[in-house]
């Protein structure tokens, strides 16, 4: 329960792009229809996936020099990313893997993990819990 109080945010945000991703159509936005919106969401739902990770795992005293942080909230991301697409085009029909998906999956993830680096530092204070949860 421990676990789901300190990375909630994450795990519940990682099921949303999941639910996102497979859905058989995701609902249209006439106000919102423009060349590259596809892309432009792909984008924002990792870089806000990076930086939700980002930011828990810095709560938790992570520093962004630790393996640990460019593993969960970068490498984790971009993974996960490719890994749905696959799972688009094998298994979602008639939803189908794009790769271009998948690149702007990652730059959303690089994005929001430099951003999140520059940012964290000067304006979260890491927790102090006394108890180390690594």
């Amino acid at each position: 329960m421990r676990f789901f109080r300190i990375y909630g945010m994450s795990i519940v945000l990682s099921l949303v792009v999941l639910y996102l991703s497979i859905i058989r159509s995701v609902p249209e936005i006439p106000e919102l229809q423009f060349s590259g919106v596809d892309k432009l969401a792909h984008f924002l739902m990792y870089f806000a996936l990076s930086g939700v990770v980002c930011f828990e795992l810095y709560r938790q005293r992570y520093d962004f020099s630790d393996r640990q942080m460019r593993l969960w909230g970068l490498i984790y991301p971009i993974v996960y990313g490719g890994a749905i697409e696959l799972l688009q085009e094998y298994c979602f029909p008639p939803r189908t893997g794009d790769w271009s998906d998948w690149l702007a999956d990652s730059l959303g993830a690089v994005a929001a993990y430099f951003l999140a680096k520059k940012l964290l530092p000067k304006y979260v204070k890491p927790e102090d819990q006394g108890i180390s949860c690594r």
